[in-house]
């Protein structure tokens, strides 16, 4: 009976109860043998067991069954679907989960079980044979709930009872981190559809607002462990979990064209919760009903025309009205070989090979779909350079991303306003870029970045000389100072001070106008907070020098040979790793981060929109 395609799941359900799960989204079942009896024999417990722990199979073979039957009958016209998930899509017999409710309307192909993971869905990779050979329009995607609530070790993440916090600051960091964790896999799922199957449409979402029990394993519990033993704190806390959740999975759907989160949050009424995790059979239709809107308005369904294998139909169209823009991407070069020595007195030596690093970096930026700006010798200036950076800020909005290059000279100069002495260097000197009529010192470029929305993402390269600071963040290894064998985009400490007291009206005007009165109490990190994430990958540590090679920066030319070798599939910080292995020791590139932390960012492949 139970392996029967026609045996429906609430058919089965009086014979079942539920047991204590192992994992969180794993619910287990066993045979209610107040109602069934079970003979006391090794066979009949065997046979049993059998059914217990092939309950997931059953229910996936079940369904299949079903998918094939509906197409086979030759009438349906609705879209052809696929869905991997956890046990919000598959509840095994005793719920009519998200899943059972919408096979009732569309053609499903189903790969779910309950327990299933994102790391399992995005390693095992099911979805791709099912959506090669079932020419699926929508895949449905359900998981992160085992990260939402620690795999069962919420204790961990969270801080002791304080009637002093808010619900918020109970959650550690770390909590965090596995949200992150999440969304890397999510990204990694969705990047891999969108890549194989251009024209599927994702669909996900981020659970509804769960509910604490007093004897709740995945959530009480742990709470209570941590003295939060109020119900209504408790609750607080969940919302928070989960609207932490959705926000990050919104997000990241943003920067994937094809993908649709979808907000649960308040579907599901308080009093149609099965348990802490999971809603009963009315919390799973009022969330159906909202993945079945979804459905519906992406797809334009042919009237009168059959889908399936004796039809032969080519899948529904999708709206285009629905499907998200694919994000903004801009980019600024900037290389300057000669800079107007009128300001510079004769000091600065002329490069060679910058503007070919700008232009290899802009040619590898079209590559990419970016839409480019190229700022060479006299065009780069200060005012050009602002400027750019400012439409740049101004255009973005969440989930786009701006790519800046620099090649060119590097200096350093007296620290302005005393923001260096507890900066990762400690060395009291501020870091500049020299573009073509002055310099632009670190300062500065820190209020640009500020000017970026949250949301938004910076990659950084810089090809100069003493550019491991230029961004200000977390303390980075000192490296020795050492001879170079080639030509060096430095100036000398003495060079810029004779530079800088030839312009003193001009520099000591800079503070003024970047940082308020008492700028040596308030560091630019609190006047200008950066909202946006910018990653930045820099020649070299700030006491380095960068050197030229022969056509390019050493620095350029081992970073374009490390993407030429696919390195780049590693994220920011593996890739710079495997550039610094190309380099001489005295020449240390390095990798940090500004603003928001955003883990999923940073393990993209490199420089991709």
């Amino acid at each position: 009976m139970a392996a029967d395609p026609g045996t429906r799941p609430e058919d089965l359900a009086p014979y079942f109860r539920t047991r204590d799960a192992a994992s969180p989204f794993d619910p287990q079942i066993e045979i209610d043998e107040t109602r069934v009896m079970v003979p006391d024999t090794a066979e009949a417990a065997s046979r049993s067991a059998l059914v217990l722990n092939s309950a997931n199979w059953i229910e996936r073979m079940k369904r299949q069954t079903r998918f094939h039957r509906r197409l086979s009958e030759g009438n349906y016209t609705g879209p052809i679907i696929v869905e991997e998930g956890d046990s919000w899509f598959q509840y095994p017999l005793l719920l009519r989960d998200v899943i059972d409710v919408l096979m009732d309307r569309y053609a499903i192909f189903s790969l779910s079980a309950g327990g299933d993971t994102l790391e399992n869905m995005a390693t095992g990779a099911q979805y791709r044979k099912a959506l090669e050979e079932t020419q699926a329009s929508i895949l449905l995607l359900s998981g992160g709930g085992n990260d939402l609530v620690a795999d069962g070790q919420l204790a961990d993440h969270l801080r002791p009872f304080d009637p002093n916090l808010r619900p918020a600051d109970y959650l550690l960091g770390s909590f965090d981190q596995l949200i992150a964790r999440s969304m890397a896999l999510y990204d990694r799922i969705f990047a891999d559809v969108a890549r194989r199957f251009p024209k599927v449409d994702v669909i996900c979402h981020g659970y509804d607002y769960t509910l604490p029990r007093i004897r709740g394993k995945w959530l009480g519990q742990p709470m209570q462990a941590r003295g939060i033993a109020d119900p209504a704190l408790q609750a607080s806390i969940a919302v928070v979990m989960v609207d932490r959740l959705n926000a990050e999975l919104a997000r990241l759907a943003r920067r994937h064209p094809r993908v649709h989160h979808l907000d649960l949050r308040g579907r599901v009424e308080r009093d149609h919760w099965n348990d802490e995790l999971h809603p009963d059979d009315s919390g799973y239709a009022a969330v159906a009903a909202v993945f079945a809107e979804r459905i519906d308005a992406l797809t334009r369904r042919p009237r009168g025309v059959p889908r399936g294998a004796a039809a032969g139909g080519p899948a529904p169209e999708a709206a285009p009205a629905l499907v998200q823009p694919r994000p903004m991407a801009l980019s600024l070069h900037v290389g300057v070989n000669r800079v107007d020595q009128a300001h510079y007195r004769n000091f600065v030596q002329d490069l060679e090979f910058c503007v070919n690093d700008a232009e290899a970096m802009r040619d590898l930026a079209v590559q990419r779909g970016y839409e480019t700006r190229l700022l060479t010798d006299a065009q780069a200036t200060r005012e050009a350079l602002r400027g750019a950076m400012t439409d740049a800020a101004q255009q973005l909005e969440p989930g786009g991303i701006f790519l800046m290059s620099y090649a060119g000279h590097g200096a350093q100069i007296g620290d302005f306003n005393g923001d260096e002495g507890d900066g990762p260097d400690r060395d009291r000197l501020d870091e500049t870029l020299c573009l073509h009529d002055a310099m632009l010192v670190d300062d500065e470029l820190y209020q640009l970045w500020a000017a970026f929305r949250e949301g938004v993402r910076v990659v950084a390269v810089f090809d100069s000389c003493h550019s491991g600071s230029i961004l200000r963040a977390s303390a980075n290894r000192r490296t020795d100072r050492a001879g170079r064998t080639g030509r060096v985009r430095t100036i000398s400490l003495g060079a810029s001070v004779q530079i800088y007291r030839a312009n003193r009206a001009f520099y000591d005007g800079l503070p003024s106008s970047i940082l308020p009165s008492d700028s040596a109490v308030l560091t630019k990190e609190l006047t200008y907070p950066v909202s946006a994430s910018i990653l930045q990958i820099s020649a070299c540590q700030s006491n380095q020098t960068a050197e030229e090679a022969f056509g390019n920066g050493l620095f350029t030319e081992r970073l374009m040979a490390t993407l030429a070798e696919g390195s780049g599939r590693l994220g920011y910080s593996g890739f710079t790793d495997r550039i610094a292995a190309r380099m001489p020791p005295e020449q240390t590139p390095k990798f940090w981060r500004v603003g928001r932390p955003d883990p999923v960012f940073e393990a993209q492949t490199v420089f991709s929109v």
